[in-house]
């Protein structure tokens, strides 16, 4: 009985933390989804589009290190509370924007409310499933965020022709509120045991050891993320000149292949360790990516970038379960929050960065940007990661 009741806390924390991390995806990837019309709208070039995805991104990783730090010590699931419903009203009021400024400006509250959920989500999937099983769960409760983005994508261009894209933000604000009020009434702050607020039992050589190499490769690893999630939809639509609805299904369709990855790269994982996983995915990655710039056909690279999905998005839970391997109970947000904050920032420099590029060499050179990163992180991987 005991055990089953065990069971039944774990299904409910994940499926909790799941509605949760959708709640908080969808609204952050909404202006890549319809960045052609805000191009357009706003009369942006590549480098001002990809600096209001980086503004918001920054924000969102850079603050991650604050809300883990402050979710180690406070109820975690109040704290998911606040988040979430600071990300919708900024989602509401971006939707009042009628300059680049006033876009710029309110897409970075969107950055601030979305900083909490993954440190928090994935500290309390992580102690959840201490005793095992550890790299599934994470792989399900990421895979509910992966598959945010598809729906996004997929969604955002038939809402738009029928709300407007202000409508659109409002819609998915209001969702995102309403999660925040129901999350409480679902789950409850589980105890923590082996908690010391002033002082964790990782000492500062393991986590330069074992956890700085992570981070470099996550870095990559989300500029890759980044770079794609900004910038295919607007390489379909202006290249090969197709709608904004079949560009952004293309672009979905590879996410919904992504959050496959995503299941079965934490099930890798705990089969085949980070080391050799994490460096295969980023091979393949590589590959692809820079066969899609030498591909011409759209059915072909179509094709292309839904394998380019799955390796882009199998690989995150490989990073989670090394996170929560080398570190405490007591620590466990902080750290995921401090490695985000570090990692991620890095990675939401890259839309920008590319954006310039993009301006200078065309955009398909975002296809080139995702092949030597990857590459670099494969290796990095290889040399430096435990088995």
């Amino acid at each position: 009985m005991k055990r089953l009741k065990k069971l039944t806390t774990r299904s409910q924390l994940t499926v909790a933390t799941s509605i949760a991390h959708f709640a908080n995806d969808v609204p952050l990837t909404l202006f890549p989804a319809v960045l052609p019309i805000l191009i357009k709208e706003f009369d942006l070039n590549y480098a001002e589009a990809g600096a209001l995805i980086t503004a918001s991104a920054f924000l969102m990783t850079s603050l991650q290190a604050i809300t883990g730090y402050v979710a180690d010590r406070r109820n975690r699931i109040i704290l998911l509370l606040f988040g979430l419903t600071t990300l919708g009203v900024g989602t509401i009021l971006v939707s009042f924007s009628i300059n680049y400024v006033q876009l710029l400006t309110l897409g970075c509250l969107l950055g601030i409310g979305g900083s909490f959920f993954h440190p928090i989500g994935y500290s309390l999937l992580s102690d959840a499933f201490e005793s095992g099983n550890r790299g599934k769960a994470l792989g399900l409760g990421s895979a509910a965020g992966d598959i945010a983005v598809p729906v996004a994508f997929a969604t955002s261009g038939l809402l738009v022709s029928f709300l407007g894209w202000h409508n659109l933000f409002i819609l998915w604000g209001l969702i995102a509120i309403s999660v925040a009020l129901i999350l409480p009434l679902i789950i409850k702050e589980p105890r923590k045991k082996n908690f010391r607020p002033n002082a964790t039992d990782d000492s500062t050589r393991r986590i330069a050891g074992t956890l700085i190499p992570v981070v470099i490769v996550m870095g990559l690893a989300g500029a890759c993320y980044r770079i794609a999630s900004s910038f295919i939809t607007t390489y379909l639509t202006d290249v090969f000149e197709v709608s904004l609805e079949s560009a952004n299904f293309i672009l979905a369709s590879m996410m919904v292949v992504g959050s496959v990855g995503s299941i079965i790269g934490g099930t890798l994982v705990d089969k085949f360790g980070g080391k050799n996983t994490v460096a295969s995915e980023m091979v393949m990655l590589s590959v692809l990516s820079l066969g899609s710039f030498y591909t011409s056909n759209f059915f072909v690279l179509s094709c292309i970038l839904c394998m380019m999905g799955f390796f882009i998005m199998a690989v995150w839970p490989s990073f989670y379960s090394v996170i929560a391997g080398v570190t405490s109970l007591g620590a466990r947000a902080f750290t995921y929050g401090i490695l985000f904050a570090v990692a991620w920032s890095l990675g939401s420099l890259f839309p920008y960065l590319s954006g310039i590029c993009a301006d200078i060499f065309g955009l398909q050179v975002i296809f080139v940007f995702i092949g030597v990163l990857s590459l670099l992180a494969a290796l990095i991987a290889y040399l430096t990661f435990k088995k």
